[in-house]
């Protein structure tokens, strides 16, 4: 059999398997909100429908309703009124093998730019499965050990998707900025601290912060705004490879057994 043969029944078997699948293998939403009314109303974010602030309730993150990606309201995030690191999390607790976190973004430049950071996180704001760190100078931090700095840099002034694509199975992440991945099968950084690569266990908490006037890399005077809407949680309960193959391989033929009765009773 030829190599492009084969490959080309296990790409049918493939496609098979997921059609017998069937929605198995789609992704659930867990949680997915714009911040609208009357979910949620002007003010303080801190309490609204499950969501906290760390590392306590202040004016720096609100609910505001003069600038959003869609609908009229979104999530603002104002470091020069912080002490330090400060912004939003939500607790959506799952044991999916592979969990999708996103949401649009919109870093406003200033002046005096502080550090941002888009992440998910065990329980209680504990151990870092992955995410991205945005400096000052827009260059991009993966969260991952050895916290690279990657190529691609952050464009302020407009909205930009991020998505977290992370797979608990592999502790491995990947991350996209409007559709294009920017880094891919990344290791789960692990701790809170030096990211050495510790197991977490399952997603629980997404986080979207600032750090600040005091801990943006010894920065003072910080007057930028970060904004965030349309954030989504899904899990994405994933059919193994050689799953999927095998009930492929078992349709492909159930479709040739088909056939050749038919043949034989025409």
């Amino acid at each position: 059999m030829t190599i492009m043969r084969l490959r080309g029944l296990l790409l049918a078997a493939a496609g098979f398997g997921l059609l017998f699948a069937g929605g198995s293998s789609q992704a659930s939403v867990l949680y997915a909100t714009g911040f609208e009314a009357p979910t949620f109303t002007t003010g303080l974010l801190a309490g609204q429908d499950g969501w906290a602030e760390y590392p306590a309730p202040s004016a720096a993150v609100q609910v505001e309703d003069e600038f959003a990606f869609a609908g009229s309201q979104a999530v603002d995030v104002v470091p020069s009124l912080s002490a330090g690191q400060d912004g939003a999390y939500l607790a959506v607790s799952t044991t999916a093998p592979v969990v999708v976190q996103s949401a649009e973004i919109y870093l406003a430049s200033s002046t005096t730019q502080s550090e941002w950071q888009f992440a998910a996180l065990g329980a209680n704001l504990t151990g870092f499965a992955g995410g991205i760190d945005v400096f000052a100078d827009n260059s991009i931090e993966v969260i991952t050990p050895g916290l690279p700095i990657i190529s691609t840099t952050w464009t302020r002034d407009t909205w930009v998707d991020v998505t977290l694509t992370l797979d608990y199975a592999t502790q491995e992440f990947d991350v996209a900025l409007n559709g294009v991945t920017i880094a891919s099968d990344e290791p789960f950084c692990g701790d809170n601290g030096s990211c050495l690569g510790e197991n977490v266990p399952a997603y629980a908490d997404g986080f979207f912060d600032s750090f600040g006037p005091a801990t943006s890399g010894g920065i003072t005077g910080v007057n930028d705004i970060g904004f965030m809407d349309n954030y989504s949680v899904s899990s994405v309960p994933e059919l193994s490879t050689w799953a999927m193959l095998t009930l492929g391989f078992a349709g492909l033929g159930f479709l040739a057994h088909r056939k050749r009765a038919a043949i034989a009773a025409a």
